[in-house]
């Protein structure tokens, strides 16, 4: 049986294609602070229209040059065909595409695409493989604007979900769909679970088998609005504030508001037992739990094929009920638990910890113009100061923010909503909102700072 395409799939038809002689590409270099962005794009169309854009986000982060050229190869082919642009990023090892310094490379790369050739920004689309997959989810949640829809083959978005960065309500209207292998199914159950209930647009492939060809036809039929009347956006970050016509220039997590629940996919709690990274079939059968795998050059207590059959006190009766147990722990505390080890009871000693989680804290804004009654309804938390960018083909409108009215009829342009203040300022120049308008920061914290990697080298 076929299986879906695997690395040592994709590079031998990578072989065959450039023995063809398909094209490798542009390599483009971009600036973005003190990174230097290295992504490989298309050689222009013979039409000089606006085209739709695929980004391609390898599976292998510390891909060499010569399998980035050849992931290129692969898709190149199929998104010409469709008169489609491909931009392949590089990221040389430098940071990961499932991160915020990932997000932003994405984007200034786009950026920089778009300065070099004109782009269909209703149809630009996002596909990820194996590594790249989860990183799919976390760029649409982030940078929800750029994007029609996006695809991951592979991979295990639990990595993002445990992050605690990933809202489900920021990409709601996008189509996602997920291309998972059968077997794995039992190991993705949590994460396919936690997504469903989040509320995303989701959808679900288990398949044995999806080529590039598949990939780009599932894509092809998805548009985005130029100017969606609603947009929901979540975050707790000062690096990502912008979706759509809606911008927070300051955060104030006093300012709550129980009309807004928070949309995040849900991690869990996170805990987990302070015995050294440990892997088990998350369908295993009882009792206790079995040790399946353990890193290399393991330094812990346990053993493989231990069976860990009591925590605390507590009984294990399986892997299903140690997810469980584990789930439901709410602080960190010592414990002992008890390993049937070559058919002998031994006892450890150990921690259970619940891990410090970021962006714990958010601000939200829903955000919808009623067509009907010219009326533009914002509804926020955690926001101190808000810039609505109003198109002409809305205005005049009304303004009407946590209920109150702030501009009884707004033109078109930029106005700025500062908590407080009775009346929503024309212009958005961090002189007319407040002193931190330009630089949001969370009410009493410091702004967090993501420490920033380069891939100085090009691709050779």
């Amino acid at each position: 049986m076929r299986r879906m395409w695997s690395i040592a799939g994709w590079m031998a038809l990578a072989a065959i294609l450039c023995a063809q002689g398909f094209a490798t590409g542009i390599e483009r270099h971009v600036k973005d602070g003190d990174r230097d962005l290295v992504y490989l794009s298309s050689q222009p169309l013979a039409s000089r229209k606006p085209a739709p854009v695929l980004v391609f986000l390898h599976g292998n982060e510390t891909a060499s040059v010569e399998m980035v050229r050849s992931y290129f190869r692969q898709w190149e082919q199929a998104a010409r065909e469709q008169g489609w642009n491909l931009v392949l990023p590089w990221n040389a090892g430098a940071y990961s595409f499932a991160s915020d310094a990932g997000v932003r490379a994405i984007t200034a790369i786009l950026d920089d695409f778009a300065r070099h050739e004109q782009v269909d920004r209703q149809r630009v689309f996002l596909a990820g493989h194996g590594d790249g997959a989860p990183a799919v989810f976390y760029a649409l949640s982030r940078s929800p604007d750029r994007w029609a829809a996006g695809l991951a083959i592979g991979g295990d978005v639990g990595r993002v979900i445990d992050s605690n960065r990933l809202f489900a309500g920021n990409a709601a209207t996008i189509p996602i769909l997920w291309v998972y292998e059968e077997e794995r199914l039992s190991a993705l159950q949590q994460s396919i679970s936690r997504l469903q209930s989040a509320g995303l647009n989701l959808r679900l492939l288990a398949a044995d088998e999806f080529t590039v060809t598949d990939s780009v036809a599932w894509l092809k039929p998805h548009f985005a609005e130029s100017m969606p009347v609603r947009v929901d956006y979540e975050t707790g970050s000062p690096e990502f504030t912008q979706a759509f016509w809606i911008h927070i220039r300051a955060f104030d997590f006093h300012l709550r508001n129980d009309a807004l629940d928070s949309t995040r996919v849900d991690p869990g709690t996170g805990a987990f037992l302070r015995l050294g990274g440990f892997g088990y079939d998350p369908a295993g059968g009882g009792p206790g739990l079995r040790v399946k795998w353990l890193p290399e050059n393991y330094k812990g207590p346990l053993r493989k094929e231990d069976t860990i059959v009591s925590i605390g006190g507590t009984m294990i009766e399986d892997s299903r009920h140690y997810g469980e147990f584990m789930e439901a722990q709410r602080e960190s505390r010592d414990v002992g638990i008890i390993v049937l080890r070559d058919g002998k009871s031994v006892r450890l000693e150990t921690r259970i910890v619940i891990p410090h989680r970021e962006e714990e804290e958010t601000a939200r804004v829903h955000a919808e113009y009623m067509r009907d009654s010219g009326e533009i309804m914002l509804v926020s938390r955690g926001v101190r100061a808000l810039a609505v960018t109003v198109p002409a083909a809305w205005a005049p409108v009304k303004l009407s923010w946590n209920g109150l009215d702030v501009a009884g009829a707004a033109g078109a342009g930029c106005w700025t909503l500062v908590d407080g203040e009775p009346k929503a300022a024309k212009g958005c120049a961090a002189s007319e909102a407040t002193p931190e308008a330009s630089k949001p920061v969370p009410s009493g914290r410091p702004a967090k700072r993501t420490a920033q990697g380069g891939a100085k080298a090009g691709l050779r």
